[in-house]
């Protein structure tokens, strides 16, 4: 796959990889959302995320360089709803569980959000972002 996009760009082109993810061991309420989420699904393998650069496979050297790997930490704004949208669409629970499981989750959570959170809310993520460039 690096040929492919090393072949797409321009020469000296870049390509820049980005991911993004709640901290949960900084964040009450992304914390609390996890351990929810882990009580219903405990094999989950995205639990516990911490700050950590981006690890770029062997297979990107011989097409690009590293120019830049950083992280930084981000505020995103939620409500109630959206942030139960969003824990609700993770692996853990939406991509994983039966209908019915995912169902009492959701009631679950909201009622957890009731007591926790207040109607709009910033939860601490953090960004991982790579730039690569071609060595064209």
């Amino acid at each position: 796959m690096p040929d492919k996009l090393y072949d797409l760009l321009k020469p000296n082109g870049k390509l820049v990889i980005l991911y993004m993810a709640w901290l949960p061991g900084e964040d009450k309420i992304a914390g609390a959302s996890e351990e929810l989420v882990r009580k219903y699904n405990p094999q989950w393998s995205g639990a516990g995320e911490t700050r950590h650069l981006q690890d770029i496979p062997d297979i990107y050297t011989h097409c690009f360089e590293i120019e830049m790997n950083t992280t930084y930490d981000l505020q995103v704004p939620f409500t109630r709803e959206t942030w139960n949208g969003r824990i609700r669409a993770c692996r853990g629970i939406g991509a994983s569980l039966p209908e019915e499981k995912v169902h009492q989750f959701n009631i679950e959570h909201q009622n957890l959000l009731q007591q926790i959170a207040p109607d709009e809310f910033e939860i601490r993520h953090y960004t991982a972002m790579t730039i690569l460039k071609s060595k064209k």
